[in-house]
């Protein structure tokens, strides 16, 4: 019977374990890191522009209308184009690897995930995880129903 009791409490640790690091994932989700570059507008347009062109790469492209609205300029809309990293990566692999796409800035999320980010974007693009195999499936509770 004591056999059972300790299978059952080792049980409800790695239940209450597996709460913890599901929870703090979700919190690294939410936390990032932002830098500019220089970019290369031309060669982050090429990469994003079409997807299908044969060609596999490890991204996934999101572009949403954005408006600006300067004193000096007419109401102007503006498409943002970001590019999501499949898997988790490092932040220098981010950063480097932002900067050979040409993107004017990029966002690390300290779960794992890299957004980079194209040239007419503000804010830094979508302040929020979207990488498609990261976090790790299972350790992102929070958004396994949001897709």
């Amino acid at each position: 019977m004591k056999s059972m009791e300790r299978a059952v409490m080792r049980m409800l640790a790695m239940l209450i374990y597996i709460q913890l690091i599901r929870g703090d994932m979700a919190k690294m989700s939410k936390k990032s890191h932002v830098e500019d570059f220089e970019g290369v507008t031309a060669l982050f347009e090429a990469l994003t522009s079409s997807p299908n062109d044969g060609y596999t790469y490890d991204w996934r492209v999101h572009t949403f209308s954005i408006s600006s609205n300067n004193i000096d300029e007419e109401h102007v809309i503006h498409n943002c184009t970001v590019l999501y990293l499949d898997q988790c990566t490092s932040w220098n692999k981010c950063r480097q690897t932002c900067q050979k796409t040409g993107a004017a800035s990029y966002r690390w999320f300290h779960d794992g995930c890299c957004e980079c980010v194209g040239g007419h974007c503000l804010g830094y693009g979508i302040n929020e995880s979207r990488c498609s195999h990261c976090p790790e499936p299972g350790c992102d509770s929070d958004n396994d129903n949001d897709d």
